[in-house]
């Protein structure tokens, strides 16, 4: 696997309060992790769909795995989630 480039930015300037409100939003993150997601979320929204899952397609295809098998795990999945659902509506 190609090592990853990363980089670092620094937010200057935000009104006070800023931080508090992300850590209360921020759903158990850390600041920078939140908005790190935000960031990422929002470059991610600017791909074309076909550039984002290409590297899913990719392993898919490596996998070996036929759609046919894909299409019986996910219905496997889906029925296991309605029937826990169904078991937890029951209580």
């Amino acid at each position: 696997m190609a090592e990853q480039i990363t980089e670092t930015i620094e937010i200057k300037g935000l009104p006070q309060g800023t931080r508090e409100a992300l850590e209360r939003i921020g759903h158990g993150k850390t600041v920078e992790e939140y908005a790190r997601m935000v960031l990422e979320a929002k470059v991610l929204a600017e791909k074309p769909f076909s550039e984002i899952l290409a590297p899913i397609r990719r392993s898919f295809k490596e996998s070996g795995m036929s759609e046919h098998e894909l299409d019986a795990i996910v219905e496997r999945a889906r029925e296991d989630f309605y029937h826990k659902t169904q078991l937890e509506d029951d209580e």
